[in-house]
């Protein structure tokens, strides 16, 4: 009988053991699933810092891109408008200088337009 005592008093101990064994895993896989969502935490921070200045980088890009684009535009609208008053002006001096020979082209243009309409 003492045997049987010994045998149960053995395995509850070794139960006991095994638990606690068990006890020290989860607390060990606690810790580890712990320090993993803080290097996932880590990385995605440092990931979308990344992200956020090539994103700075490609707007500034993009801004300067369209600044130039504008310049351009206000020059070639600037050369646009002096050619304009330049070729004004030049009509202006020939419709002076040659009245007749403006009344007469004004008029065969307008005969070619009519012909031209008929068609």
């Amino acid at each position: 009988m003492s045997l049987g005592l010994f045998s149960s008093s053995s395995s509850r101990k070794r139960q006991h053991l095994l638990g606690g064994a068990i006890e020290d895993q989860l607390s060990d896989l606690r810790s580890d699933i712990a320090s993993l969502a803080n290097l996932v935490s880590k990385r995605g921070s440092k990931a979308s810092h990344t992200l956020s200045a090539r994103a700075s980088d490609v707007r500034g890009q993009a801004e300067s891109g369209l600044a130039d684009v504008m310049d351009g535009a206000e020059q070639l609208l600037s050369d646009l408008r002096h050619r304009y008053a330049s070729t004004e002006r030049q009509v202006r001096h020939t419709v002076r200088e040659h009245p007749l020979a403006t009344v007469g082209a004004i008029a065969a243009l307008g005969i070619a337009i009519i012909a031209l309409s008929r068609r």
